[in-house]
């Protein structure tokens, strides 16, 4: 999972969150060989882009709430596979990328079943600044089906911490913006279960994407 922003403060808390990366990449090195072992006696799917995670994990309840005022929570996303993408709308340069990269592949998936049971939710790591009618001018820009989630700082990171999805304040000199926000571009997937199901770490393809995610969601 790799933090990334697109603009280069002075940064003296680097090492301290460098060896934060090294636990969380540490960790993540776990999940990819535990990825790899077989689940009930039968092979693993090898996905092209993502790591299918063979005994999804349960989330532990978390209460956000989406740019709609409905409840973003670990009971509210059962029935539905849920793509979740964290960031901020005052990123620079990733997270419009991600957004459209996403935007297209939900048109790829639209067009390989239009009833693909797979919504794409935008989840704030920074809820002071992006509300609800921030997030839903900014997400419905790049489609007008995705979600912006929000709610406050606690809840936001009972679901971060439990997904592995790094993030972190950085204050910027003589910046209109005021601070950065660091953070994991991961992608998670969850299960209609409301389970951990796939993770598609960085960099992202819309082809490679929609091929892995039919074949979980179809199998």
């Amino acid at each position: 999972m790799q933090p990334t922003t697109g603009n280069n403060p002075k940064r003296p808390w680097l090492i301290p969150l460098a060896l934060i990366l090294m636990v969380v990449g540490l960790s993540a090195g776990l999940l990819l060989r535990q990825a790899e072992q077989p689940m009930d006696g039968t092979a693993v799917p090898q996905l092209t882009s993502g790591t299918l995670i063979p005994a999804p994990r349960p989330l532990a309840p978390f209460r956000l709430t989406t740019h709609g005022g409905g409840e973003f929570s670990q009971e509210s996303i059962k029935g539905a596979w849920h793509l979740l993408s964290f960031g901020y709308t005052r990123c620079p340069d990733v997270c419009p990328t991600t957004l459209a990269l996403l935007a297209r592949l939900a048109d790829r998936l639209r067009q390989a079943s239009p009833d693909m049971p797979i919504k794409t939710a935008f989840v704030t790591i920074d809820p002071e600044r992006d509300t609800p009618q921030v997030l839903a001018d900014y997400v419905t820009y790049f489609d007008p089906a995705f979600l912006g989630v929000t709610g406050e700082r606690r809840e936001l990171d009972k679901l971060t911490r439990q997904l592995g999805v790094l993030h972190a304040r950085v204050d910027t000199e003589n910046s209109a913006m005021g601070y950065l926000m660091d953070h994991s571009t991961a992608i998670i997937l969850t299960n209609p279960r409301g389970e951990f199901q796939a993770l598609f770490s960085a960099p992202h393809e819309v082809e490679g994407m929609a091929k892995d995610l039919i074949r979980i969601t179809t199998q």
